[in-house]
């Protein structure tokens, strides 16, 4: 019987991976960090504007 820590150095590889896949996966995260910055620059006015206007006091 394994014990838990020997389960998942089973099931590692000792293969390499393929410098197009290595490629492809940094492209992806570039790819969704980029839209990120894009949302950010867009929503960052919006959400600060609602959050003032919810925090002032009507009762003047």
């Amino acid at each position: 019987m394994s014990s838990g820590n020997t389960v998942f150095k089973d099931l590692e590889s000792t293969e390499e991976v393929p410098a197009y896949l290595k490629r492809a996966l940094v492209s992806e995260v570039n790819t969704i960090r980029d839209t990120m910055h894009v949302v950010e620059h867009f929503t960052e006015h919006f959400i600060n504007t609602l959050i003032v206007s919810l925090s002032i006091d009507g009762t003047d």
